[in-house]
């Protein structure tokens, strides 16, 4: 099992450079950087991160392809990789549908995803091949109709943490083709801790309340979700303070999308997993929220 740290989106450059270091020294195989379409770039951020480090694997993403172009992302990936040697891998998916809205991109009034998705990996991985580069591609997939193409991606990462979510998920790839995904991971918010600090608990659970509230609709059907959010949705998308959306979201909700551990109970949890074949964890932000959260999973790991 690979073990990786997704970096702080308001971070600043210097700030995630530093991390990055720090999650290198202490021996994780991955640092993950997100792109925040009206935030953070992050081909740049990324490139920042491979500067101030030598070994450590970069996960870049995820990327929406709806956004950047194939193109333009194996640009990005030709440039990092010839600057910083083949240690980059990529993450596409649709992306979240909130954030594209605020830059202009509508993925409701977009058809066609699975299979353009597929054209923008086969776009990507013919560029790189061309210029006589390597890169392994993930699937950012959550619903049935993405995890029907997810064996024809290098891997696919999910955004849920749950024992019986992930079940569910390789029972859907493995019926689509027959076969199952070539590597499986996932993508949560995280909070492993030696001292439990109720601060950064609250920004695990709202955190772990907006993947549950952008989830695909056919996941929270699955798994009778749907009712129960209803009223935190209509208060989110008026745009309510956070604290209110919190209320009304029911606590198994928060822990089907999050990963809390104290560091003793970390290692059973990854045992589980691996009876799953999950065989890479991306702890999600807050997790990197201070060089203190870093080493106390690095501290659990260890163990």
């Amino acid at each position: 099992m690979q073990l990786g740290l997704n970096l702080n989106v308001n971070d600043t450059v210097p700030e995630t450079m530093a991390k990055s270091r720090e999650a290198e020294r202490l021996g994780l195989d991955y640092i993950w950087i997100s792109d925040l379409p009206s935030q953070r770039y992050a081909p740049v951020v990324a490139a920042a991160a491979a500067s101030a480090t030598e070994r450590i694997r970069i996960g870049f993403g995820l990327i929406s392809p709806f956004l950047h172009s194939p193109l333009q992302v194996a640009s990005s990936l030709t440039t990092l990789i010839e600057a910083y040697g083949e240690r980059f891998e990529l993450c596409i998916g649709p992306g979240d549908r909130d954030q594209l809205r605020r830059v202009g991109v509508d993925l409701d009034r977009t058809e066609g995803i699975p299979t353009h998705l597929l054209k923008a990996k086969g776009k990507i991985q013919r560029s790189l091949k061309d210029r006589g580069l390597e890169c392994k591609i993930w699937l950012g997939a959550q619903g049935p109709k993405l995890l029907e193409i997810a064996s024809s991606f290098d891997g696919v990462l999910l955004n849920y943490s749950s024992p019986r979510m992930i079940e569910w998920t390789l029972k859907v790839i493995h019926k689509a083709k027959g076969k199952m995904a070539e590597r499986v991971g996932i993508f949560a918010p995280s909070y492993v801790y030696k001292n439990f600090r109720p601060e950064i608990h609250r920004i695990l659970q709202y955190a772990s309340a907006t993947v549950a509230l952008g989830a695909s609709k056919s996941v929270l059907e699955q798994f009778s979700f749907s009712e129960m959010l209803e009223p935190a949705m209509k208060r989110f998308a008026s745009g309510t303070h956070e604290s209110s959306v919190l209320k009304l979201i029911p606590s198994i909700v928060i822990e089907e999308f999050s990963i809390l551990k104290c560091q003793h109970d970390l290692p059973a949890y990854l045992d589980e997993l691996r009876r799953l074949r999950v065989d890479h964890v991306v702890f999600a932000y807050p997790q990197g929220y201070s060089m203190e959260t870093i080493r106390e999973l690095a501290n659990a790991l260890v163990s």
